[in-house]
């Protein structure tokens, strides 16, 4: 009995290397699906997601590359080749991918520097952004963060929250003497000045030299400039509308005080910047850690534009600046990842008015 025509194109050596070709697209597919019924802002399907891309996925595609390289047909086929090089190099690309976004990225620290001219700025002066630190365990990374801080020798710092989130066997006992340690080594003629994120409280609100502003403020004299800081709590920075505290603080005379707003979430800005303010700092975002091309963040956590996960930008009368952050987000098993998102700090120079 004769075999038809599809057969023959099918047959033997030329079925089963195509059958396997088949598995990782179909793997793909299954865990697309598995996926695609979960909650977007789920750490849970965030780490699975990475890791089916960067560890499950190459496996499976080095694993046909092999066995196509190894089929009968091997050398004598062109395509077979085409694909086990093709295969190969997909798989090539997804472990690059993981070992770039993993263990090379997180540790690319930036220094963003921005200017912002204010006729209430009587003299220069360098003002440092810095957020979500938020270690792990703190180590030689945060070590080279601080000694970074130094050389910059700023006049003032403000962190807006996420110093800690420690990862077993670490916990928030044993890191934050530590990170209270490298705080004490800072030390600008303005103060350090700050905000919680979502990491354990401290005691007196204080850390190594670092004032923590919960929905309070202050003034900070510079010279004949004065600038007056009002830093909210994690939930106030998280709403759309400006509580009494803030209302009140808003309401003192400032036609010379220059008025800084500071909050862990950039949600805040959504009211400020209908008013009279300055400069508004936050943290948060990370940037959204992953970024891709002409899109920007996949996600923000935030209620706050998308073009806002990021950077120094006018939003009506104020001045925005959110950090993409120094540290990464850990929760439920996640790996460190940053993709086209590096870590950062922002070196505002605030200067007089020509």
């Amino acid at each position: 009995m004769k075999k038809s025509a599809l057969w023959r194109d099918l047959d033997g050596a030329k079925l089963i290397p195509a059958l396997l070709c088949a598995v990782p697209w179909l793997a793909a597919g299954l865990m697309a699906l598995r996926l695609a019924a979960r909650p977007i802002l789920d750490f849970e399907a965030i780490r699975d997601a990475y890791n089916d891309l960067t560890i499950r996925l190459p496996i499976l595609f080095g694993v046909v590359s092999a066995c196509l390289c190894l089929s009968g047909g091997f050398a004598r086929q062109r395509w077979l080749r085409i694909a086990a090089s093709a295969y190969g190099a997909i798989a090539l690309a997804c472990v690059a991918l993981r070992i770039h976004a993993t263990h090379i990225e997180p540790k690319l620290l930036a220094v963003r520097e921005a200017e912002l001219a204010s006729p209430k700025i009587g003299r220069p002066i360098r003002l440092l952004h810095i957020s979500d630190i938020q270690s792990d365990a703190v180590g030689r990374y945060e070590e080279r963060v601080f000694d970074r801080m130094r050389a910059l020798n700023p006049d003032l710092i403000v962190q807006t929250g996420d110093l800690l989130q420690p990862v077993p066997p670490a916990t928030a006992e044993s890191e934050l003497p530590k990170m209270e340690r490298l705080f004490e080594t800072l030390h600008p003629p303005l103060g350090v000045w700050g905000v919680y994120g979502i990491c354990p409280r401290l005691e007196d609100n204080t850390l190594g030299g670092m004032r923590i502003l919960e929905n309070d403020g202050a003034e900070i004299r510079a010279g004949e400039s004065c600038i007056r800081i009002f830093g909210l709590g994690l939930d106030r920075s998280q709403a759309l509308f400006a509580d009494s505290a803030v209302e009140r603080w808003l309401s003192q005379p400032a036609e010379s005080a220059f008025r800084l707003l500071i909050g862990h979430a950039p949600d805040f800005a959504l009211w400020a910047r209908e008013r009279e303010i300055d400069l508004c700092l936050a943290g948060h975002t990370h940037g959204g850690q992953v970024r891709l091309p002409f899109f920007g963040p996949i996600v923000t956590l935030s209620q706050a534009p998308r073009e806002w996960a990021r950077g120094f930008r006018r939003i009506g009368t104020p001045w925005l600046n959110v950090s993409a952050g120094i540290g990464v987000e850990r929760a439920a098993g996640l790996p460190p990842i940053r993709f086209f998102c590096r870590p950062e700090m922002t070196l505002i120079r605030l200067v007089p008015s020509k």
